[in-house]
């Protein structure tokens, strides 16, 4: 199997969110119910103060307008925060960010701002996964079933990076 056919692997959680439709509901499901509770949360900054790498996000939803909150896992490289969406283009989070790419808000830890977005394409996308299996192996390796064997120089993550959407939320300057 080449490696652009490989990941995420059958049964990593990038894999079942991504590709296969039955297990793509339960994790649709199982985020909605598990969000009821994080985002009450963070807002009081509770988990912020027990180190959770989860910023909260608030967009302008596409259709409705309203304000909407999701917890999404963060990475940050060089102080610069990225943001993976699981659910590729089909995450609703995402598609309020590319409706209104000016409305969004981030609050991580205890800081709280208005976020200039960009959404990373092409070669980027895959540096950011080669930076991922070489700064976060364990994570790599249970989310999308990266082997820590593979050279991420030579991987091939054009697949993987077909189905995921990163964004960079930056700080704008003042």
């Amino acid at each position: 199997m080449k490696p652009s056919e490989s990941i995420p692997t059958p049964g990593s959680w990038m894999y079942n969110m991504c590709v296969d439709p039955k297990s793509s509901k339960r994790y649709l499901k199982m985020f909605k119910i598990v969000n009821k509770f994080v985002i009450p949360l963070y807002r009081i900054r509770l988990l912020a103060m027990f180190g959770f790498r989860l910023l909260l996000l608030t967009t302008k939803g596409k259709k409705t307008g309203k304000l909407r909150r999701n917890p999404v896992e963060y990475f940050k490289i060089e102080n610069v925060i990225y943001i993976v969406s699981g659910y590729g283009k089909k995450a609703f989070w995402f598609r309020n960010i590319v409706a209104h790419p000016n409305e969004v808000h981030v609050q991580v830890g205890f800081r709280s701002y208005h976020a200039d977005v960009e959404i990373i394409e092409g070669e980027a996308l895959e540096e950011f996964f080669r930076w991922l299996v070489v700064k976060k192996p364990k994570y790599s390796k249970a989310g999308f079933g990266w082997d820590p064997n593979d050279d991420p120089e030579t991987a091939d993550f054009s697949y993987i990076a077909s189905l995921m959407r990163v964004i960079k939320l930056k700080k704008p300057v003042t």
